[in-house]
């Protein structure tokens, strides 16, 4: 008789343990075809939280226990073992790992005391190894070990183990299944009778090592103990209990009703709410994913569809497919507001619906980091820039993705963050090498020429120029005459609105003077529209005299719900806007109030008619309108840039409300009648741009320290190769055969320099990073910049440079004087005098390091004092007056929540840099609590209020710091009307949160 237990455990009760992607599948696999193979087989199975040290102790006493002379015993454990040769449980616990996991050594001594003719212990775990590999990494630290694996072994008595002590025991990323086990299932899978244990032993030895190789490990399995007699498996066989775990589906070719998609295995309760929310069904872009595309069936898609075609759900349907098989899913964002958005819906759909875990990584204090890096996940939205980082600095975190969504994916031709997709793309493609291949599902706006993009990526395209609600656009002149296309292609020349309604309203003629009764005219016949301005300035004045002019009833249930507490010039701003019905949506609010009136132009009742908004909106912000109006067309700049086609399709896009509209309407404003007939051929009939790289042959530094991050080493003459897979050379290679020839010259001559300057090492022919090489690599900054920062850390003595110090010698990068920071002409003299008192002269002088003029250095240190005195916790007021030189130069919230998020986005890189250049690190606590302060604004003394049950906005954190309550404890012991007298309404609830947990702790 054969007893025989299989254990198996991705998922971990402690929050610091590292979730598996493969444990689960080995053990249910192997039991199914083993249950398959044998008759009369009943073996036991316990997987995940069924997996406690109480269960599966009690499983290996009954099974070892329960033998007879005749029977052997198979036991069969995937999962995490520790460094002193323990098998980690569901419910271990880092701060006990001795008492809550299995010693090997108790094993041994159960197996010999075992009256089991045979036993056979399958060991897929391993007890050394990093991030990848199959082990509890906690901080633990055990006593000398020994070498206990040999103990098990013995007369009788089988250990085969998935690797060596001192090596890793690795999943595969594409089967997930734990090498060791896929051999273990092929041998037995593959043979043509039974197999024997020992002759397997060779044959597995040999996949594993092979399979190793390809992710750049070494896995040797190794065997201990004899058994007298042939031990063997029988020939392994998929029957009815393999088909029960996996179920075979043929294609399924759905017609448009949601419930057709549950023979893909996607649950019932998430076809459900589907279904709520689109009651029509599938449209014919998301059936076209699923049936000509094979979405579901893990191919791999790049769609390009306008707004609102519906491209984003064939991403959300992939998701919920890839989580279904035991995969995660990650959503890739442009903007750390989208990657909110996205969250909070999620959370409120999946999270609540199905339980799943949600989490975000966008670069602020509330990224959960932690859980991505340990697996403790089912979707993960980041940033384009934080992922990068992430799978770069920790590339085992691929390892678990089963699919990758990058929204906005025509962002590759944005010159600024092109390179990051392009990267994150590079990146991923050469995984696949590695046998690291997650599904792919890159969703654009309407593009041109896909310019060879998608064989590229090696995928599917689905392209459509269709949408749900037909778009009319048009451009109209100053005197009403609108001209206009219809949907059909079909050219018209309409009076949008009398002639006699537009009147010169400014000394000089303005948008303004047709935008009042364009705005009015709409309105006037129950539309929400939304008017695009280029700039900040001119969105918040737009709505201020619209909602002076066209006379709406006002929002005031939406002003009511702004935060009171510590308002910028812009929070009153949009107050009086709101007053008339008018919203404005822009870089000057803060994220609660962009997302209040986000919420209240969304709602049919919310009592914003008109929002006038900066192009950020065109960028996946939910605020669908009835029509969009495009007020200019360049945006501002000291070299004004006319915005492309493809950006005026992506606002244009906006309107029409599915549900409400039967057709939406794009306008663009014209002067003259000659404008009209200009922007019309150009914007309105015109193509959008092909999508092209934005790798730049002529300075290839960055992009070759980054694609040199990716990789551990390479070949000397292979770094071209590194470049001719980013789709720049791809497309670089298809134009020019000799394009090879001579960017290998060019990188020649570059990797002498990097050589020179410490970041590559060369040995037997390989080169690699050097760990300040690997630190710029790793990091957001140019090459160039990167360099500088060395530079401005080798001017100063080491003992001078503290974290503050750091803070501000970031304004001294390229990256900082890119950010345009408001002053008057000739700059502002006095900020240098500022920043001497404040920081030092040496900090001050510092400062000066290639600056290309006085202008540029006063620019410098007036950003660093802006930022010194947000995370000080000076008010926004105090800070926007106490800056703001003249009107033509204010200093807005806009500007101060810009300079401190880029500086914090930078911080991080800089200081590893500084480490390597000083010799020395700074705490991580201390830099943790640096981060988060520029997160929110707070002073360090204030720190504590962060950690209160209920999340505080900055103005509410600083009104508790300026009254005494400066720490939780301060909190705990005020009465409610004291809170309530502070904080209002929240001071309610935050009174009630207090009690409620100090309730359930007994304090």
């Amino acid at each position: 008789m054969i007893r025989a237990a299989f254990i198996g455990i991705n998922k971990h009760l402690d929050p610091l343990a590292r979730e598996l992607s493969g444990a689960v599948g080995d053990a249910s696999t192997l039991c199914a075809v083993l249950s398959d193979s044998i008759d009369r087989f009943q073996p036991t199975l316990i997987t995940d939280h069924d997996a406690t040290y109480a269960r599966v102790s009690a499983i290996f006493d009954d099974v070892l226990d329960g033998a007879s002379e005749d029977d052997v015993v198979i036991l069969f454990f995937a999962g995490h073992g520790t460094q002193d040769h323990r098998l980690v449980l569901t419910d271990t616990r880092s701060d006990d790992v001795p008492g809550t996991t299995i010693d090997m050594t108790e094993i041994a001594a159960k197996f010999r005391t075992s009256r089991a003719r045979a036993v056979l212990l399958l060991l897929d775990c391993c007890f050394s190894g990093g991030a990848p590999a199959r082990v509890l990494d906690v901080g633990y630290i055990p006593r000398a070990a020994g070498m206990p694996l040999a103990e098990v072994g013995g007369q009788g008595r089988i250990l085969f183990a998935a690797c060596n002590p001192n090596e890793e025991a690795l999943e595969d990323p594409q089967t997930r299944h734990g090498l060791f086990t896929k051999a273990i299932l092929d041998c037995i899978l593959e043979s043509d009778g039974p197999v024997s244990v020992v002759a397997m032993v060779d044959r597995v030895v040999q996949m594993v090592r092979a399979n190793a190789a390809r992710f750049g490990y070494e896995q040797t399995p190794v065997m201990f103990g004899h058994v007298e007699g042939e031990l063997t498996l029988p020939k392994g066989m998929r029957g009815e209990c393999y088909r029960a775990l996996y179920p075979e589906r043929g294609t399924v070719t759905v017609t448009g009703p949601i419930g057709e998609l549950s023979a893909y295995g996607i649950p019932q309760n998430a076809l459900n709410a589907w279904s709520d929310r689109f009651p029509a069904g599938l449209n014919s872009l998301q059936i076209a994913a699923v049936n000509s595309h094979g979405v579901l069936d893990g191919k791999s898609l790049l769609v390009v569809a306008p707004t609102s075609a519906g491209k984003t759900f064939v991403g959300e349907m992939a998701a919920l497919k890839a989580i279904g098989e035991g995969k995660k899913a990650v959503f890739l964002l442009p903007y750390k507001a989208l990657v909110n958005e996205k969250f909070e819906d999620f959370s409120a759909l999946y999270g609540d619906l199905l339980n799943l875990r949600i989490a975000r990584c966008s670069g602020d204090w509330q990224d959960q980091v932690g859980d991505v890096l340990r697996g403790k996940y089912d979707i993960a939205f980041f940033t384009y820039e934080k992922f990068l980082a992430l799978s770069v600095s920790s590339p085992h975190i691929l390892h678990q993705i089963g699919l990758v969504v990058i929204d906005e994916g025509q962002f590759i031709t944005e010159p600024g963050r092109g390179m990051v997709v392009e990267l994150i793309l590079t990146n991923l493609l050469s995984a696949r090498e590695r046998g690291i291949a997650p599904q792919l599902a890159t969703l654009s706006a309407v593009i041109g020429d896909t310019n060879n993009f998608e064989r590229w990526l090696d995928c599917e395209l689905l392209l459509t120029t269709e949408r749900p609600v037909p778009l009319t656009e048009g451009v109209i002149d100053r005197s009403g005459v609108w001209k206009l296309q219809r949907p059909n292609g079909e050219v018209e020349v309409a009076q949008l609105f009398a002639r006699c309604e537009i009147r010169q309203r400014r000394d000089k003629p303005s948008s303004q003077d047709v935008l009042v009764p364009l705005v009015r005219h709409l309105a006037g016949q129950g539309e929400k529209v939304i008017v695009f301005r280029n700039a900040r300035g001119p969105s918040a004045g737009c709505a201020e005299y619209l909602a002076a002019e066209l006379g709406l009833p006002p929002a005031q249930a939406i002003a009511d719900m702004l935060p009171g507490m510590d308002r910028s010039d812009m929070s009153e701003r949009l107050r009086r806007a709101l007053n008339g019905g008018v919203a404005f949506h822009n870089g000057d609010l803060n994220r609660e109030e962009r997302m209040i009136v986000e919420r209240g132009f969304r709602d049919p009742n919310g009592g914003i008619q008109v929002l006038v908004a900066t192009s950020t909106v065109a960028a996946g912000v939910n605020t669908p309108a009835s029509t969009v109006i495009v007020a200019e067309t360049e945006f501002r700049g000291v070299e004004p840039q006319p915005y492309t086609v493809a950006q005026y399709k992506n606002m244009a896009g906006r309107a029409g409300r599915l549900g409400y509209e039967t057709e939406g309407k794009a306008i663009v404003l014209a002067d003259t009648g000659m404008e009209r007939e200009n922007l019309f051929r150009r914007y309105v009939q015109g193509s959008p741009e092909r999508i092209q790289s934005s790798f730049d042959e002529r300075s290839p530094g960055t992009w070759v320290v980054r694609l040199l991050a990716q990789v551990k080493d390479i070949p000397s003459n292979a770094v071209v190769d590194l470049v001719a897979n980013t789709y720049g050379g791809f497309v670089a290679s298809l134009r020019d055969p000799a394009w090879r020839g001579s960017m290998s010259t060019r990188l020649l001559n570059l990797m002498t320099r990097m050589q020179h300057d410490g970041l590559i090492d060369e040995r037997d022919g390989r080169l690699r990073l050097t760990p300040l090489g690997r630190a710029c690599g790793e990091s957001p900054l140019s090459l160039e910049s990167s360099m500088q920062a060395v530079e401005l850390l080798r001017q100063l003595p080491p003992d001078s440079i503290g974290l503050e110090t750091v803070l501000v010698l970031l304004e001294a990068l390229p990256e900082r004087d890119e950010d345009y920071t408001p002053q008057t002409r000739r700059g502002e003299p006095q900020r240098q005098q500022q920043v001497s008192q404040r920081f030092g002269q040496h900090v001050a002088r510092a400062l000066w390091h290639r600056a290309e003029s006085d202008v540029k250095y006063y620019g410098r240190c007036k950003r660093a004092l802006i930022v010194s005195d947000w995370i000080e916790g000076v008010t926004i007021t105090d800070i926007e007056t106490g800056y703001t030189t003249n009107p033509f130069s204010p200093i807005r919230h806009g500007d101060i929540r810009g300079f401190a998020d880029g500086t914090r986005f930078l911080l991080d890189s800089v200081l590893r840099i500084a480490a390597i250049v000083l010799g020395r690190a700074d705490d991580p606590d201390e830099v943790s609590t640096l981060l988060k302060r520029l997160d929110l604004g707070i002073p360090g003394a204030a720190f504590s209020l962060t950690e209160l049950p209920i999340v505080l906005a900055r103005g509410e954190i600083l009104e508790l710091w300026r009254n005494g309550y400066g720490s939780r404890e301060q909190v705990e012991h005020a009465t409610e009307a004291e809170l309530v007298s502070l904080l209002n309404a929240r001071g309610n609830m935050l009174y009630a949160a207090l009690h409620e947990e100090l309730a359930i702790t007994g304090s």
